[in-house]
């Protein structure tokens, strides 16, 4: 499986601390089926500059040492909404790799027509799939918007720690089985309070929706990385 969603870089965000907290995750990500996986440090519009992120991230990317006993490391970048998303020509170099898909963090208040509608033209505009992470944390929201979004060709990203907890676990099996999720990602940032959880995510999949429906998710997360 692949890991779309990771904060592995080593010192580039509130994700690992250092290059010996990154070849940690990545064993573990490896341990739990990742064969690659996906750094996706945040990116803020309103505070990050385009080609300063690039370099700082490219910079964080070369500490790593490339391993056969380790996943393969894709970049990208999780993008926190603003207005205008679909205006902004610097989108596509935060792309997840060259799969043309685009993670996008939505707000935690209230979204808006206009909100859904900049995501939805972001194809129309910049040509990108936009991927909205973490969807298990916005199930008000979804409620009012999931359906326009998944209409309009929008795929959702499930964090694999949903799983952790009954009404999460419950919550994110219904999504599956309706089909509403199409990649899961572990959003890992360290050992201790938040580190990957691919494995337990794998194992509710597998045990209460049968191993095709994981292969599924496999199946749609290959499409796009090979």
């Amino acid at each position: 499986m692949i890991d779309v969603h990771s904060h592995i870089l080593p010192q580039m965000d509130d994700g690992s601390a250092s290059v010996e907290e990154t070849l940690t995750l990545l064993s573990m990500l490896k341990s739990q089926g990742a064969e690659k996986v996906v750094a996706t440090p945040h990116f803020y519009a309103h505070k990050d500059n385009l080609e300063p992120f690039l370099q700082r991230r490219g910079e964080a990317f070369a500490q790593i040492p490339q391993r056969e006993d380790l996943p393969q490391v894709l970049l990208g970048a999780e993008v926190a909404y603003f207005n205008g998303i679909s205006q902004s020509e610097a989108m596509g170099k935060l792309q997840l790799g060259d799969t043309g898909l685009l993670l996008i963090e939505m707000p935690f208040t209230p979204w808006t027509a206009y909100m859904v509608r900049d995501v939805c033209d972001i194809f129309v505009q910049r040509g990108l799939v936009p991927v909205i992470a973490h969807v298990n944390r916005y199930s008000s929201q979804l409620r009012q918007f999931g359906q326009t979004l998944l209409s309009q060709g929008v795929l959702f990203q499930c964090n694999a720690d949903a799983f952790s907890s009954f009404w999460g676990r419950r919550w994110a099996l219904k999504q599956i089985a309706q089909g509403n999720i199409h990649f899961l990602g572990s959003d890992c940032h360290n050992l201790t309070t938040r580190p990957p959880l691919l494995a337990t995510a794998r194992q509710w999949i597998e045990k209460k929706l049968g191993q095709e429906t994981l292969a599924g998710i496999a199946r749609m997360e290959k499409e796009y990385f090979g």
